[in-house]
């Protein structure tokens, strides 16, 4: 039994496909819980409306706390995850979309490899339908309270007290501070296959990561990203982005150039564009459609979602 968890705030402005990112783990998921922070964007209204289609969605409202800075989104994360009843719990950003040929595989997972506690996917981030990074997150693992969302809550993790326990039990045993270290040196070159700790599994597709779907969209997220949370590299003024919000062709490779910059990561020019039947089926027509300017739910959807 797997529960599926997500935190959402205002994320329909923000242009998150959250609606299809729920609609696609809900295959592989027994409860999705949603949080939202007392959104005042309509994200709310729509959470409510396809919980009412779906019995496995159980929404809450927390409070997002007042201090500016990005382990604010680790701390609600945590808040909802803490509420996960099932045996695995699975973590889901709104914007991340899980393919249909991989969400199969990821629901046997934990049945084919009993003894393993967590498990890493491939990630592809794109803007609208351009790659511009790659890497594995830590999405799938077994309840256990010492396993929560760390940092801004990009991956899941073992929790400090978890590690600080680890720690000092294992000073009066010198062969397991040898151990702990060179399992933290391998774990950083190599992550091995066998070990019954955490696996980097491969599944048909990777998992597609929108960081923005529109130019408009784009530019509300880093406004967002720079009050809210005051991440300093976004307060880099992106005027000139801004100019070529209604020139997509021109506003792309400046955007990537900005996300390049602000998280420090390269990757090689031009980027790739994804070809539409590539992507996951429940995104394609967004990102066939020149015309989307806006991220907006499709009515199509809360059909759908009455069978997931």
């Amino acid at each position: 039994m797997i529960s599926g968890f997500m935190v959402v705030k205002n994320v329909l402005k923000q242009g998150y496909p959250f609606v299809e990112a729920i609609s696609s783990a809900l295959p592989i998921c027994d409860e999705f819980l949603i949080s939202d922070g007392y959104s005042e964007d309509g994200t709310y209204e729509v959470i409510q409306k396809i919980a009412d289609l779906n019995s496995k969605i159980k929404v809450f409202q927390d409070q997002w706390p007042t201090k500016k800075n990005s382990s604010v989104l680790s701390e609600v994360t945590n808040v909802v995850r803490a509420r996960c009843r099932c045996d695995y719990i699975f973590y889901v950003q709104a914007n991340e979309i899980i393919h249909e040929q991989s969400a199969a595989y990821i629901k046997a997972i934990p049945s084919i490899f009993r003894q393993v506690d967590t498990f890493s996917f491939p990630f592809i981030q794109l803007l609208d339908k351009y790659k511009i990074a790659e890497n594995f997150r830590l999405r799938l693992a077994k309840n256990y309270p010492s396993i929560i969302a760390k940092g801004d809550a990009w991956t899941l993790g073992t929790s400090d007290a978890f590690n600080r326990t680890k720690i000092l039990r294992s000073l009066i045993r010198p062969r397991r501070v040898y151990y702990y270290l060179a399992k933290g040196v391998e774990f950083a070159h190599a992550n091995p296959c066998t070990d019954y700790l955490s696996r980097a599994m491969y599944i048909p597709n990777p998992i597609f990561r929108y960081w923005a779907l529109s130019p408009k969209n784009f530019l509300e997220k880093c406004r967002v990203h720079s009050e809210l949370f005051r991440i300093a590299k976004f307060e880099k003024s992106y005027t000139e982005i801004e100019r070529h919000v209604n020139n997509s062709e021109a506003f792309w490779p400046l955007a990537a150039e900005f996300l390049e910059f602000t998280n420090d990561q390269r990757y090689p020019k031009p980027f790739d564009a994804i070809e539409k039947s590539n992507h996951p089926a429940i995104m394609q027509e967004f990102i066939s459609n020149p015309q989307n300017k806006q991220y907006c739910v499709r009515e199509e959807l809360y059909e759908q979602l009455k069978y997931l």
